[in-house]
């Protein structure tokens, strides 16, 4: 019988619901979470591939295509075709794109500050601690179960809201639809066991 006050999973479950409840004040983040993921990684990464991008973001480069064109027609980045290569395309952020990601940062910063007020620096370290034993743990259970078991990656939410009468890309056949916005965090998925991973010596920061 499972001691319900000491039920790890259980209390994962409240905690996942509670942030559900909890989300970021939209009016002090820039773009929506996926357009944030993405700029961060341009940021960290300046003059990255769009297929690199592909692989640090896990998404369909038809979703890609649709976030790069959103992001550069608000300005954000700047994409180039490579001078060595002329099939690669390299993308920067602009002037712009490094202020938005600046205010997206110090957003971030005080949404974590205030949601985490509850634990000491002490506390705070052990419950990470815990929480990534427990992932890696999850993460090897994973590694067992039948491809066909396995939850695909989210690759059908829109990465922006529609804009000029285009929708978002539609989920892929067979893969079960999305909440609205904020029905769950921002944060993507673990990687999925059969994503494709970058070069042993590629050094990407995202």
């Amino acid at each position: 019988m499972i001691n319900r006050e000491n039920d790890v999973i259980l209390a994962v479950l409240k905690l996942s619901r509670a942030m559900r409840r909890c989300p970021p004040d939209p009016g002090k983040h820039p773009f929506p979470p996926a357009a944030g993921r993405l700029l961060e990684c341009v940021a960290e990464n300046n003059g990255v591939s769009s297929r690199e991008l592909c692989e640090m973001l896990d998404i369909r480069p038809s979703s890609l295509s649709e976030m790069l064109a959103r992001a550069e027609s608000e300005g954000w980045i700047t994409r180039t075709t490579d001078e060595e290569d002329r099939r690669i395309q390299r993308v920067a952020l602009t002037e712009k794109g490094s202020t938005a990601v600046t205010q997206m940062r110090e957003a971030r910063e005080a949404d974590y500050e205030k949601k985490t007020a509850c634990f000491t620096e002490e506390e705070k370290a052990q419950f990470c601690t815990l929480i990534n034993r427990l992932s890696d743990h999850m993460e090897s259970l994973a590694a067992d179960i039948p491809e066909f078991m396995r939850r695909p990656p989210r690759h059908g939410r829109p990465p922006f809201p529609p804009k000029d009468g285009i929708p978002g890309e539609m989920p892929c056949p067979g893969e079960p639809p999305f909440p609205p916005e904020g029905e769950f965090p921002g944060e993507p998925d673990f990687p999925h066991p059969g994503k494709p991973h970058l070069p042993p010596n590629t050094r990407m920061k995202c």
